[in-house]
């Protein structure tokens, strides 16, 4: 079959090649910085990790201050046992009694919960915060791989495109506008012939005219319509291998983890379907009837498509990473979960949130993504780790004193002259 034969006296027409880029989700100066320490590395994963580590290096100081404060209050309520225990029997009837002698048996021995509670308020304020431009960065990472494969899927189509100001331009789309006004392209046949002549004859490219000779009907002619098919479907498929291309050249896992920006969960696939990709990211515009463009993108990604993203893993070990050190804090605070209400419900109060917590880590694990569940695992690693690191220095520190006949006096000393000797 001659194919220039087959293609003369054929008009021109529209034709929509490219696909709509999606806007890019902006970042405040908290999520650059964010960007900045997990890209810098190279590795995301990594880059997750060492982020996590400054942040918590930053709140070091705040979260040793408490811990040094709970250890000695902690010291301080095991003195007051003795008195506590005697309030509770005494006044196991009359919680509000109970409560005001409490509040003077805590004034006499300078006991206060302040000290521990305003550095780990600030240290959830700075969390809270990270957090909420760590999700922005998720989605921010995730929507850029995906433009990214936008760029590359109309990369190609470009490479047709006829650029009237760029000399010895060999395109045969032209673009133009369509009724609606967005911009489209119609092919000029008589570029098209040029282009075929050099670039997709038999002796070329053998396959083409194959590829092209199947579009034709059942009596072997090509029509107007059958060429413009033929075209478009000829750019498509170099398109999508592009854009697959694209993806796997950049795309960013985690060892089992196929897409670090989506769950660990076998829940997920590697390469979402549409509802749940545009789920992910609640941040992202312009998605409205975006779901042909999306798959068409997607198209060569069908293995990626059917693959578990994950099994999971991350999220358990999130819960009892969490687990143990909630499980840990409760062991250090034990005297003043018994000895803090007059029925004891302090201590069943704590029991609950053993519970609670990891189910709120795993409920966020699960929910968003694995890179959140590292950073969640390094963040409560770095916490456990330092809290048995200071407790030992303050067990050393509480013993010398204890030692030297010291102690007493020093739990027993007021806050005010505590600094006041120390300004000195």
């Amino acid at each position: 079959m001659n194919l220039l034969a087959a293609i003369s006296g054929v008009s021109e027409n529209f034709i929509d090649f490219m696909v709509k880029q999606l806007d890019a989700i902006p970042l405040n100066w908290i999520g650059d910085i964010i960007k900045a320490l997990v890209e810098g590395v190279g590795i995301t994963a990594v880059g997750i990790v060492i982020f996590t580590l400054v942040l918590k290096t930053i709140v070091l100081p705040l979260d040793v201050f408490s811990k040094f404060k709970t250890k000695k209050q902690s010291l301080i309520m095991e003195r007051m046992r003795p008195q506590m225990e005697k309030l509770q029997k005494q006044y196991a009837n009359d919680k509000n009694m109970y409560n005001q002698k409490v509040m003077e048996l805590y004034k006499k021995n300078g006991y206060s919960m302040m000290g521990i509670c305003l550095p780990t308020l600030v240290s959830l304020v700075i969390f809270m915060i990270v957090f909420s431009q760590f999700s922005t960065y998720s989605q921010y990472a995730n929507l850029e791989l995906y433009r990214g494969m936008v760029d590359a899927y109309n990369g190609v189509a470009q490479q047709y495109v006829y650029d009237e100001e760029e000399e010895g331009s060999e395109g045969f789309l032209l673009e133009t506008e369509n009724s609606d006004g967005q911009v489209a392209y119609r092919i000029n046949f008589d570029r098209f012939e040029t282009y075929y002549t050099k670039h997709m004859q038999p002796e070329i490219d053998p396959e083409y005219e194959e590829y092209v000779s199947g579009f034709a009907g059942s009596d072997g002619v090509l029509t107007e319509n059958d060429m413009f098919r033929a075209v478009k479907e000829y750019v498509a498929e170099g398109a999508r291998r592009e854009s697959a291309d694209y993806y796997h050249e950049n795309k960013q896992g985690f060892i089992w983890v196929g897409n670090i920006w989506y769950p660990d969960s076998m829940l997920n696939k590697e390469v979402p379907t549409f509802e749940k990709f545009v789920s992910s990211l609640s941040r992202a515009s312009n998605l409205a009837n975006y779901e042909d463009s999306y798959n068409e993108v997607t198209a060569n990604l069908s293995k990626e498509k059917d693959t578990y993203n994950g099994y999971f893993v991350l999220i358990v070990v999130a819960i009892g990473m969490m687990f143990l050190s909630q499980f840990f804090s409760m062991r250090m605070q034990k005297g003043m979960n018994e000895l803090g209400t007059v029925d004891g419900s302090g201590k069943k109060t704590n029991k609950y949130m053993l519970i609670i917590m990891p189910i709120i880590y795993g409920f966020f694990s699960f929910f968003y993504s694995a890179a959140f569940s590292i950073y969640m695992i390094v963040n409560t690693t770095y916490s456990f780790l330092t809290t048995l690191i200071v407790n030992k220095a303050l067990d050393v520190k509480f013993k010398k004193l204890e030692e030297s006949r010291e102690l007493e006096k020093y739990l027993r000393k007021p806050q005010k002259q505590e600094k006041t000797k120390k300004a000195k």
